[in-house]
């Protein structure tokens, strides 16, 4: 082997040899992304959850009995015996 076929074989061997290492630390940054990535869907999706029992309580308390009695017990209102109409 002359001289330079070693040197153009050395520079090809070192190439391959930097480019598996480049693939290497592009693999594990791949699966460091991957892993976060997950947390953060799990992380969304108990936020969804809490998001719709949210919903589901506030529904509860909104509804038109719910706010009729709290407003009869806690604040002591009462529907008004009688109506006038008042005129513009």
């Amino acid at each position: 082997m002359s001289g330079r076929t070693f040197l153009l074989f050395m520079a090809a061997l070192a190439f391959a040899v930097l480019s598996g290492v480049q693939v290497s630390f592009a693999t594990q940054e791949v699966r460091e992304r991957h892993r976060d990535l997950q947390a953060l869907q799990l992380e969304l999706d108990r936020a969804a959850e809490e998001y719709s029992r949210l919903q589901i309580e506030l529904a509860a308390v909104a509804a038109y009995q719910n706010v009729e009695r709290t407003a009869e017990e806690t604040l002591g209102m009462q529907f008004p015996t009688e109506v006038e109409r008042v005129a513009p």
